[in-house]
């Protein structure tokens, strides 16, 4: 009667995506968006856009808290990015972490706590509107943080590497499965890539729902 196909059941949506990437950050807030509308199971998984790039080194950040100011070991900020279709920020993209393989490790880590949406919210938002680094421990640690995670628990991982291979597998098996781009969505045995429109997602996802 309102014109969306009845659906028969949860909708499982596997998204790879790079925190770094502009239509990553619009299409992954188009699934939330949907998410209020259909019954989604979003799985979100680590694809690196810079897979060679020089990893964070997590411990020597973590020593030079003991000489930086405490305004300069809170914050982790630089100036904000420009908003999406605006002009560039004051401080370009290049200054910032190239690797994004820490992120996605504490991504992995939420996710293992029940929080990897909540923990994805907040860290991109930190890195889109804030304008932090997203190699920073000092960004990880605010996000973890605010949604309720606990740093005392998630710090020795990350120090560790415990995460690590995880990511780095993961975004192996992406490659493998020939996912060349981000964001990709696997939906009902479909693959989706690149700049996929709102509408486009939301057909895609009532096809899906129907055909179960």
């Amino acid at each position: 009667m309102n014109g969306i196909p009845e659906l028969s059941g949860n909708i499982s949506v596997t998204v790879w995506f790079d925190y770094s990437c502009p239509h990553c950050h619009r299409g992954l807030a188009w699934l939330d968006t949907l998410s209020g509308e259909l019954p989604l199971t979003i799985d979100r998984r680590p694809y690196l856009l810079r897979p060679d790039a020089p990893l964070n080194t997590v411990l020597a950040q973590e020593r030079a808290t003991e000489t930086a100011s405490p305004s300069q070991a809170e914050s982790g900020r630089r100036p904000p990015l420009a908003p999406l279709g605006a002009q560039p920020a004051a401080e370009p993209f290049s200054s910032r972490s190239l690797s994004t393989v820490l992120v996605h490790e504490a991504t992995a880590f939420a996710k293992d706590h029940g929080k990897d949406r909540e923990f994805y919210l907040e860290v991109s938002g930190e890195y889109w509107r804030g304008g932090a680094d997203l190699g920073s421990i000092f960004t990880l640690r605010r996000s973890a943080i605010k949604i309720g995670l606990d740093w005392s628990v998630m710090w020795p991982a990350l120090e560790s590497g415990h995460y690590r291979a995880r990511v780095m597998e993961e975004h192996r098996v992406a490659v493998e499965r020939g996912v060349k781009g981000v964001p990709s969505y696997l939906i009902a045995g479909k693959m989706y890539t690149g700049g996929v429109g709102l509408d486009a997602l939301r057909a895609a996802l009532e096809e899906a729902g129907s055909d179960r």
